[in-house]
């Protein structure tokens, strides 16, 4: 006697509607600069530059990279190498290639043939008319955007919070990169623990900070050394 399967109906399937909705994105407002710059009356020998060479900017950064750069990398010659002078074997009669020292570069545990030295020097000549062209470009190009805050930061203790308590004051803490102009020492080591606010003296202001920063704190002190370096 044969088993008698039932076959089942298969359903149909159901067709499942997707509701669309709209994905806001919401700006943030890191990227505001300050409404206290623009009642700054600025230097234009400073600030005034109207066009800005933006290749003289690039060649002036790549030179700051490069002069920052470590030439630490070393290698042996083989001239440096440990091992012995002697030849190993004799230089006919053994059926095998001559070889005069077992400090040769094509032995293993012998020295490198043209490896790199900790004398090659990476730095990259810019004449001082493109670098200065290049400096005061992007201060003006801050002054521009109004990202310019004529004050002088001084601190009476090593305090992280009176730092903080300042850049909150001025609406400019939720910035993503701060440039301070400062001397004070208690200031550079207050403003280590945060990571959106970089600390400099005038003398050593870089042509890749001033890019990079969303607003400039500078003191008047500070602008008119800025003033003297203009000719």
């Amino acid at each position: 006697m044969e088993n008698t399967v039932k076959k089942t109906p298969v359903s149909k399937r159901t067709s499942v509607k997707t509701s669309s909705t709209k994905v806001v994105v919401k700006t943030s407002k890191s990227t505001k600069t300050p409404e206290l710059a623009k009642t700054v009356n600025l230097p234009k020998s400073v600030f005034g530059i109207e066009t800005i060479n933006s290749q003289a900017i690039f060649d002036v950064i790549l030179s700051e990279r490069a002069s920052r750069r470590q030439g630490t990398h070393k290698v042996k010659s083989r001239a440096e190498v440990s091992g012995t002078g002697k030849k190993p074997w004799r230089q006919k009669g053994t059926g095998r290639a001559r070889a005069g020292s077992m400090r040769s570069p094509i032995w293993v545990g012998g020295g490198r043939a043209f490896g790199p030295t900790n004398e090659r020097n990476y730095n990259l000549k810019v004449n001082k008319k493109v670098r200065s062209l290049a400096f005061f470009g992007a201060l003006s190009q801050l002054a521009k955007n109004n990202q310019v805050i004529v004050k002088s930061f001084k601190l009476n203790d090593y305090s992280t919070k009176s730092i903080v308590k300042e850049l909150t004051e001025l609406k400019v803490e939720k910035l993503r990169n701060i440039l301070i102009i400062s001397n004070d020492e208690k200031v550079f080591k207050s403003s280590n623990n945060l990571q959106n606010v970089v600390v400099t003296k005038v003398t050593s202001i870089l042509v890749e900070q001033l890019i990079q920063a969303d607003v400039l704190i500078i003191g008047k002190e500070d602008i008119k050394y800025l003033e003297g370096l203009v000719k």
